[in-house]
């Protein structure tokens, strides 16, 4: 299965989602292609954002911003659009079997913000792998 995240900045919303994916699956013993983007990448990630992933002990090693031409989102099963502007803006995009609106209020740059975010996702993925 191949499965992307696409968010606004792909900072926050689509890197906590593939991280908390890549996880969930493995602990699952389900193999998954996991990726992430943002329609308007932002340059990094922020340290708080990795440290509400690691107080769950979800992977942050190699996770980073990118645009969505730099994820397979022709081939995904499942593309997950996570904020108002990335379903608006990839309306249109072609060929994932799959699409899911999860249209997540952006979260402000405070840990129970971001925590908050992180378990909205957490609760999100649970009902899509029951499907």
């Amino acid at each position: 299965m191949r499965i992307g995240f696409v968010g606004t900045k792909g900072a926050v919303r689509a890197l906590m989602a593939e991280s908390i994916a890549r996880k969930m699956f493995s602990d699952l013993g389900l193999r998954a292609e996991v990726f992430s983007a943002g329609v308007d990448p932002s340059k990094g990630v922020s340290d708080l954002v990795i440290k509400v992933l690691e107080e769950k002990g979800y992977p942050t090693k190699g996770l980073t911003p990118k645009p969505v031409s730099k994820i397979p989102y022709r081939k995904l099963d499942i593309l997950v659009i996570l904020s108002e502007e990335a379903k608006e803006r990839c309306e249109f995009l072609p060929n994932h079997k799959r699409r899911e609106n999860w249209v997540l209020e952006p979260p402000k740059e405070t840990l129970e913000s971001l925590r908050k975010t992180r378990d909205q996702i957490e609760k999100l993925m649970t009902e899509l792998l029951k499907l």
